[in-house]
């Protein structure tokens, strides 16, 4: 793209010096003509490669969001396919909720039993009064 920049630029110099001779070639017009572009193709460049980054190999379309769970667990599920547009709330993996379910019976479980320990201590502390 520089290139052909480059050589547009040179075919108007051409043109107006050269050609038509609408001006004359002097070495102030000289050092003039050659640090415009020296000048606008480094400010170009500079600015493409803050507005659209590339490389050779990759060029960067689209942000990536890494995705780190709240939750451990086993991942059952992932129903979204790689590299694809996610909107919010759209599903994007399913965790085995049997550890978390276990988890909620051994602690009802627990609620239960210290429920009848109390309960079982309050006959005894009223029997005793």
């Amino acid at each position: 793209m520089e290139i052909l920049l480059l050589g547009i630029y040179s075919f108007f110099v051409w043109l107006v010096f050269f050609k038509f001779k609408w001006l004359a070639w002097t070495t102030t017009a000289a050092v003039i003509v050659i640090t415009i572009p020296i000048i606008g193709l480094a400010t170009l460049i500079l600015l493409l490669n803050v507005v659209a980054p590339s490389a050779l190999d990759v060029q960067v379309v689209k942000y990536v969001v890494q995705v780190l769970p709240r939750v451990t667990g086993r991942v059952i599920e992932v129903p979204v396919e790689p590299n694809r547009l996610v909107r919010r709330g759209e599903l994007l993996f399913r965790i085995d909720p049997r550890p978390f379910e276990y988890e909620v019976d051994r602690l009802r479980a627990l609620l239960a039993s210290t429920a009848a320990d109390v309960a079982a201590q309050r006959e005894v502390d009223w029997k005793f009064h």
